[in-house]
């Protein structure tokens, strides 16, 4: 028998002993390629995959930081606007205030001046209003001696003064 007696011919020639040895390395081919190749490979494919999942989730968190950091900021500006505000408001009432205390200061400093001048003009005046009287009242007695031709005594004077004074006074 030849070499066809061996083999078991199936419709066109197909050789159950080659198929079955190439089936054989294809297998062992498979196992060594999922064991040495597909892996390995599909290891780093999953690396890969959840890498890039962690870097979404990385990049989301700090996306939502970001949001925080912006919102923290935005209330941070509120609240120094706000402050500085409150800080010229009551810049403004303490100016005022000081403005009326040196207002008042010198309305009460010019009072005080004013009633001082007032004071002593009232002294002076009453000062030159003896004056005069006295003058008067030696003129008076000079022009009365003069004229009844005799002195009278100071304390006559002034009492003639006084009494001639009052009814001018009451006049």
């Amino acid at each position: 028998m030849t070499a066809t007696a061996n083999t078991f011919v199936l419709g066109a020639g197909v050789q159950w002993g080659t198929m079955l040895v190439t089936i054989a390395t294809f297998v062992v081919l498979l196992a060594l390629l999922k064991k040495f190749a597909w892996g390995p490979l599909k290891e780093v494919m999953d690396k890969r995959e959840r890498d890039i999942n962690k870097d979404i989730d990385d990049a989301e968190q700090a996306k939502v930081n970001a949001q925080k950091l912006e919102e923290e900021n935005r209330k941070t500006l509120k609240e120094t606007q706000d402050e500085v505000q409150k800080i010229l408001d009551d810049a403004k009432i303490q100016a005022r205030k000081q403005h009326e205390e040196i207002i008042h200061e010198a309305n009460v400093r010019a009072n005080g001046m004013i009633e001082t001048a007032q004071s002593e003009i009232n002294s002076q005046k009453e000062r030159a209003l003896a004056d005069i009287n006295n003058q008067v009242s030696e003129l008076s007695v000079l022009i009365a001696s003069k004229v009844l031709r005799k002195e009278i005594s100071e304390q006559d004077q002034k009492a003639l003064v006084e009494k001639y004074l009052k009814e001018a006074g009451d006049k």
